[in-house]
């Protein structure tokens, strides 16, 4: 990959960090809704209703990238006896806030950011840590405000604990949301517990790798910046 292409790739991300972190400049996000409805076309776990914010929405599950929006996504389909709409992966306040406004319940995840920023740089490696670290930062403040109408569930909740955590959303909602999942399935959603041991200590060697570069990567100010919003959100998310 080009240098030039990364930095389009890296510039495009911002513009949509940009305008998704602002409640009021949602209609912008339309581009990036289309563009997410053609993805969600092709994938079979997936709808193109459940691309966009909407009334008929079951449920709203996002979070910045890298806070197992996937694994909660899946694994809280996998509970379900009957089929429902859940808005996924949309990465975008202006749009999850708003579907909140319209009565959709929403589980907004959440993970510390060393971790969720290393996840994205990962997955992406175009991405500055540094940039990811500021759109964390913007994406949870504009989250922080709107905690209210929505249940928030950190990592560690997330991915242990995803049944109770689908009890707190049917008190919160008064839905009537599943919440059996037999642990036999568990390792069709978190592909951690698939690895060999072999596996297991290469992943732990590289997470040693890439929590120098994030350190080597970012400046102490930006890191306290998104270790407060976290440490603020995490003191209101779900408690198991």
């Amino acid at each position: 990959m080009s240098n030039l292409f990364q930095r389009l790739r890296c510039g495009s991300l911002e513009v949509r960090f940009q305008i998704s972190c602002r409640c009021h400049l949602w209609p912008l996000m339309i581009p990036f809704t289309l563009k997410r409805k053609r993805r969600f076309e092709v994938r079979p776990e997936s709808v193109p209703e459940e691309a966009s914010v909407s009334r008929y929405l079951d449920l709203v599950i996002d979070g910045f990238p890298g806070s197992a929006n996937s694994f909660a996504t899946r694994a809280f389909r996998a509970m379900q006896k009957k089929k429902v709409l859940v808005g996924n992966h949309y990465h975008s306040p202006a749009e999850t806030i708003r579907a909140a406004e319209m009565g959709v319940p929403v589980l907004m995840t959440l993970r510390r950011p060393a971790d969720s920023v290393s996840s994205m740089v990962r997955r992406w490696p175009f991405v500055p840590y540094q940039s990811a670290l500021r759109w964390y930062v913007m994406f949870y403040e504009a989250v922080e405000p709107h905690l209210d109408r929505m249940i928030l569930s950190d990592f560690p909740v997330t991915t242990k604990s995803l049944p109770e955590v689908v009890d707190g959303l049917n008190a919160r909602f008064g839905t009537s949301f599943g919440n059996q999942l037999p642990p036999d399935r568990m390792t069709e959603f978190e592909p951690r517990l698939q690895q060999t041991p072999a596996e297991r200590e290469e992943r732990e060697r590289q997470k040693l790798k890439i929590e120098a570069s994030y350190l080597g990567q970012t400046t102490t100010r930006r890191r306290g910046d998104a270790e407060a919003i976290y440490e603020r959100l995490a003191s209101r998310s779900f408690q198991v």
